[in-house]
């Protein structure tokens, strides 16, 4: 993944609401969800590399809640 510095505005914008999502105060499952929809929007656009950023970031969210039907999801789109 590119340094902060080296990404566009409009990628920036959308990496940001990605960090935004994954640190908001809410149940981890509703988070996990949201950064997966949010993960499948960037890779219907064709931006794989914010896919693949929030799927990391949903991974890392399962793995902490112990939702292990959530990382199954996760492996699925990952792959």
């Amino acid at each position: 993944m590119k340094f902060r510095m080296e990404i566009d505005p409009p990628k920036r914008w959308k990496l940001w609401k990605a960090e935004i999502l994954y640190r908001l105060p809410q149940e981890s499952r509703k988070k996990i969800k949201n950064l997966l929809k949010l993960g499948d929007e960037y890779k219907s656009s064709g931006e794989e590399e914010l896919a693949e950023h929030c799927y990391h970031l949903s991974r890392k969210l399962a793995e902490q809640a112990r939702a292990v039907h959530l990382l199954k999801k996760i492996e699925q789109r990952v792959r």
